[in-house]
């Protein structure tokens, strides 16, 4: 969903209904796709009891409707409940043919991990798709495949679609260019649909982390001022900010926007992750340590942010010289389905020379070497390098 549907005069007259309507504890009529735009509000702003609150009033005036049901599956997704929970809610939805019907079967099945057969299924699923809306279909898939960081299916769809012209499509291709490090097509990419629309906050947004990215930080710092300019309290572009006064060295003000992202998003586990590293720069490890642990709590189970949380936890307990803790968590990165074997024995080999265990370490680097594929050698031993 575009974030200028908040900025619509329709939407805010709808919000501040609804919101007077609840505090005189009286009821209001909005259509279900309105109250389900209420309710990505508030959870946009990191307020899940009122997200909630509206799309339990969207289900109980409109039992069996498409949209807040799948909203409804997809915060038990994001809370990281189990997908059987998102199940149950995707079969109540009356229309079985409804295409948010389709595109939130196909998200739980990603969510399971079971990416083919969600490929699978929304191939099936084309079949039946009008052809007046096929456009939409293509476009909404990519975004799906988009948002789950399968970058190769987001671009096969998106190939399929032939309006090239279209502001969505545009800004797909951009996110993709971005996934290949293309800072340079997405930046170009960013800037023309900056150029349409110079007041849609997730272009301004895109073109900051094309320039961050690049290491463009100043650059990227005043992309995100022009987004917070339209929005004040956009959570993409403080967390942007953040990112950037880190990486620049200017911890004070990082911490910050982090903790500015935090009071709109208290559920969410990054603005931890970037206090925490702010710490660990600074060579406060047990406050470090106390952030990671922190967005541990809070990362859901599907999140890859969850195995960057370990290797820092597991780093940080290294660095204490609590070894028996840092290889626990490295048992746990090696029970995740997106840690790579040669990645955890590399660290292993880490903690044992920190431990000065040095044969120990080198049994681990050959081992790391064994299990890393011959194109991937290098890679493999460079860090193995910068470990010594």
């Amino acid at each position: 969903m575009s974030d200028n549907i908040f900025q619509s005069k329709e939407f805010k007259n709808n919000l501040h209904n609804y919101e007077a309507a609840r505090i005189a504890g009286s009821s209001i009529y909005l259509e279900p796709d309105e109250l389900t735009d209420i309710a990505e509000y508030y959870h946009m702003h990191g307020r899940l009891d009122a997200a909630l609150e509206a799309i339990d009033t969207a289900i109980d005036m409109f039992p069996g409707a498409a949209e807040p049901l799948a909203f409804k599956a997809r915060t038990a997704i994001f809370m990281g409940k189990e997908t059987s929970e998102a199940m149950r809610y995707a079969n109540m939805i009356d229309d079985k043919h409804d295409l948010d019907y389709y595109y939130l079967i196909a998200e739980i099945m990603i969510a399971d991990g079971l990416i083919d057969d969600a490929e699978a299924y929304l191939e099936e699923k084309e079949k039946e798709v009008d052809e007046d809306d096929l456009t939409d279909y293509y476009l909404d898939v990519s975004t799906l495949f988009a948002d789950y960081d399968t970058y190769g299916l987001a671009q096969r769809w998106l190939d399929k679609c032939e309006e090239e012209d279209e502001d969505d499509y545009i800004e797909l291709k951009a996110r993709i260019a971005l996934s290949k490090n293309d800072t340079t097509s997405a930046k170009r990419l960013y800037n023309a649909l900056i150029d349409r629309n110079p007041y849609q906050t997730a272009y301004w947004n895109g073109l900051a982390s094309a320039q961050y990215m690049a290491s463009e930080f100043n650059e990227s710092i005043n992309s995100s001022d022009f987004a917070l300019a339209i929005e004040g309290d956009n959570c993409d572009a403080l967390l942007n900010k953040g990112n950037c006064f880190m990486v620049l060295g200017n911890y004070d003000d990082a911490i910050v926007f982090y903790k500015r992202y935090q009071q709109l998003q208290p559920n969410n586990e990054i603005a931890e992750m970037g206090i925490a590293a702010i710490h660990m720069a600074k060579g406060e490890l047990e406050r470090a340590l106390h952030h990671w642990k922190e967005a541990e709590r809070l990362c859901p189970a599907h999140s890859n942010n969850r195995l960057d949380i370990y290797r820092n936890i597991t780093l940080a307990y290294a660095s204490m010289g609590r070894y028996d803790n840092a290889f626990s968590y490295i048992d746990k990165m090696k029970g995740m389905a997106t840690a790579k074997q040669s990645d955890t024995y590399v660290l292993q080999g880490y903690v044992m020379l920190v431990a000065s265990k040095s044969a120990e370490a080198e049994h681990f680097f050959s081992l790391a070497l064994d299990t890393t594929a011959k194109e991937d050698k290098d890679y493999t031993l460079y860090f193995i390098a910068y470990c010594y």
